[in-house]
């Protein structure tokens, strides 16, 4: 059987996500063996104060392949697999044990889930609802056929979106639960949401509603611009609701770390009418492609329609001048998201306390500075490439 996460697509940008490792103490204490879960440059802070080196083991968790067992004398243990090096450790916290799901590689995933329907499909493979057989909880669980990864550039991007969602703890945003792989898929289980975001002239929303929901989508997407990502495919379709009112940033499949010299894995990407200009031009990007995107949405959710060039915004003159800086086609004219929370509009939202209290930094800087000055933008060439 082939081990898709023993291949070299494995390697792909490890050094750029945090790394962690089991550290491993060889010291036995009422038949268990004492373990911690540990960021790697602890484990020079640990020789520092004294602990030998022969009495310390590391293996490196990410995509590591697991089995779980129990031993009749030790208790509920692990196997840890990563290329030719294997630990065994008992005593497993449930901490630790969470840790190592959301890190590792799981092979049964039959027995774990019971595939319910099917609720969604992509270019390699499928979505399905399931239902844990440990607590009974839905998951939306998204399966990559292998079959259909012929292209080393399509098992680095799944890699990579693995690799990238891990990183994820936001309640705005997508996060994994755990990884499997069988000899044919490689599976994902994700939290299950309500619904997708629906763009229809029966959902046009007024502009402080409209406000409302973009802020929670930017504080989203202030988080994963903190992680160093670029998420590059912001669109309705990728935004889902949690209790149908909390959106949340999903889909990290064309995402990307943040590279200075412009070298992306894929360099031009995104969805026809989201895109930035930028992109399409072949020209070095960053966070702010994500800006445009979710200018557009917003958009959408004033009017249900794409903005064009030729648009004449029929809206106050706060949410146009928003809607002109979140979509110019200079990227250094477009508004960054602390310039957008520095828009009359949002302000104003904001003194009204219409959006939920812990908006994160977000909060910290619309509690600042409550003049009404407004940030000037130049309203050429919108939407041109």
């Amino acid at each position: 059987m082939h081990n898709f996460f023993d291949s070299q697509y494995y390697e792909i940008e490890t050094c750029l996500a945090s790394k962690k490792q089991i550290v491993f103490l060889k010291v036995e204490s009422n038949n268990f063996l004492r373990c911690q879960l540990l960021l790697e440059n602890t484990i020079l802070t640990l020789k520092k104060i004294g602990e030998e080196t022969e009495n310390l083991e590391t293996i490196n968790i990410a995509n590591a392949y697991l089995e779980f067992n129990d031993h009749i004398c030790m208790g509920r243990g692990v196997s840890i697999r990563q290329k030719n090096k294997e630990l065994l450790i008992f005593g497993l916290t449930s901490l630790l044990k969470q840790t190592l799901k959301l890190y590792g590689i799981q092979k049964d995933f039959a027995s774990q889930y019971k595939v319910l329907k099917q609720i969604g499909s992509g270019s390699f493979g499928k979505v399905y609802k399931v239902k844990s057989a440990q607590n009974e909880q839905l998951y939306a669980v998204k399966m990559f056929e292998k079959q259909l990864l012929l292209d080393p550039r399509d098992k680095s991007a799944i890699l990579k979106e693995i690799q990238i969602l891990r990183l994820m703890d936001h309640p705005n945003v997508l996060s994994i639960k755990e990884c499997y792989e069988s000899d044919q898929c490689i599976f994902l289980v994700e939290e299950l949401f309500d619904k997708q975001m629906e763009i229809s002239q029966e959902n046009i929303l007024k502009e402080e509603k409209a406000i409302n929901l973009l802020l929670k989508l930017l504080n989203g997407l202030e988080y994963i611009h903190s992680k160093k990502i670029i998420h590059r495919d912001i669109k309705p379709n990728n935004i889902l609701f949690r209790n149908f009112e909390d959106p949340v940033i999903a889909d990290f499949g064309l995402a990307d770390f943040y590279r200075t010299d412009g070298c992306y894995l894929f360099q031009k990407c995104g969805t026809r009418n989201y895109v930035a200009p930028e992109i399409i031009r072949c020209q070095y990007y960053d966070y702010k492609v994500d800006i445009y995107s979710l200018g557009v949405v917003f958009h959408q959710l004033l009017t249900a329609q794409i903005p064009h060039p030729w648009d004449n915004f029929k809206h106050s003159p706060d949410c146009q001048a928003l809607l002109i800086g979140m979509l110019h086609s200079n990227p250094r004219e477009r508004f960054s998201i602390s310039e957008i929370m520095q828009n009359i509009l949002v302000r104003r939202v904001l003194r009204r306390g219409q959006i939920l209290d812990a908006m994160g930094s977000l909060s910290d800087i619309a509690k600042t500075n409550w003049s009404t000055s407004q940030v000037q933008t130049k309203p050429f060439q919108l939407y041109s490439v």
